[in-house]
């Protein structure tokens, strides 16, 4: 497996990164995932509610964060695809899971990364 996703900086993202709020975010999903649209909406629901009744903000900072961390990965094309490469072989049961899980955890380490600049 390789050290780093296909595209790390390499691949000029498909659309800008989203301001991290609920609005911004479903406009970028609208243009890269619409069929995540549904979920997106039936979470920042629980999150909202879930802020409400604990009188906290972060169930909302969670659910933004956790959707922006979405749409990096999505932004960049062939990183999605190899994500989803390494999910699938993940969820097959393949002998090459650890190292599936490996490059996973880079690739949201890239993300987290990016997200943080």
């Amino acid at each position: 497996m390789s050290e780093q996703p296909v595209a790390w900086d390499s691949e000029e993202a498909t659309i800008r990164r989203p301001e991290p709020t609920p609005a911004a975010l479903r406009d970028a999903l609208t243009r890269l995932a619409p069929s995540q649209i549904p979920e997106f909406d039936r979470r920042l629901r629980e999150a909202s509610t879930q802020a409400l009744t604990g009188e906290s903000i972060g169930p909302l900072w969670l659910f933004c964060r956790s959707w922006a961390q979405f749409i990096e990965v999505e932004r960049h094309p062939a990183v999605a695809r190899r994500q989803n490469e390494l999910l699938a072989l993940v969820d097959s049961g393949s002998p090459d899971t650890k190292e599936a899980i490996a490059e996973i955890s880079r690739i949201r380490a890239w993300v987290d990364a990016k997200l943080g600049e």
